[in-house]
């Protein structure tokens, strides 16, 4: 058996199924008329009539393709091996995100108290200069802040940025400075 057993309409037309199109067959399952009631992708199959389905890896293990192939048991872990490769940088640049989205949320949080406080402070005591540090130290950093918060969450929130960042745009130059480093 070679991996090319293992597409969708093979494995359907295996199965009992009649193939009517590139994404239509008969049904096995179904009696009477059962003329193109079953829809295929290459990974899932479903009856429309009688509510069969069934994915790929399903179809070739009923019909005792996997049990007995170990070239095509390897494929298949072959195939996982390269999906969890190609989805890494993914998961590190999550990772990254989730990071910096903390730090920028934790610092913007902790400034905005402290200048909350100080506010409170200066309705008190106007010539208290921790609480005018306070209060600069937030009203300099708001807009870095919020637009960093709007970059790393992939939306305009603030007046601070522009233009909202895709999650493409801000892959590609996390990757960038991730190959430059």
């Amino acid at each position: 058996m070679n991996t090319d057993d293992l597409v969708m309409p093979a494995l359907l037309e295996r199965a009992g199924f009649r193939i009517r199109g590139a994404a239509r067959a008969d049904c096995a399952h179904c009696h009477g008329h059962s003329r193109l009631s079953v829809s295929f992708t290459p990974e899932v199959a479903f009856c429309h009539r009688c509510k069969w389905s069934a994915n790929r890896v399903m179809l070739a293990r009923e019909l005792g393709l996997l049990s007995s192939a170990p070239a095509v048991r390897e494929a298949l872990r072959q195939e996982q091996k390269r999906r969890e490769q190609c989805e890494a940088p993914i998961r590190a640049f999550e990772q990254w995100r989730d990071a910096e989205l903390r730090h920028a949320t934790d610092e913007y949080r902790v400034l905005s108290r402290q200048a909350a406080l100080a506010d409170q402070v200066l309705k008190n005591y106007i010539d208290c200069e921790s609480a005018w540090v306070a209060l600069t130290a937030f009203y300099h950093r708001e807009a870095g802040l919020s637009e960093e918060l709007d970059r790393l969450s992939c939306a305009r929130v603030s007046d601070f940025l522009e233009v909202p960042y895709t999650i493409t745009r801000l892959f590609s130059e996390w990757r960038d400075r991730a190959d430059a480093a």
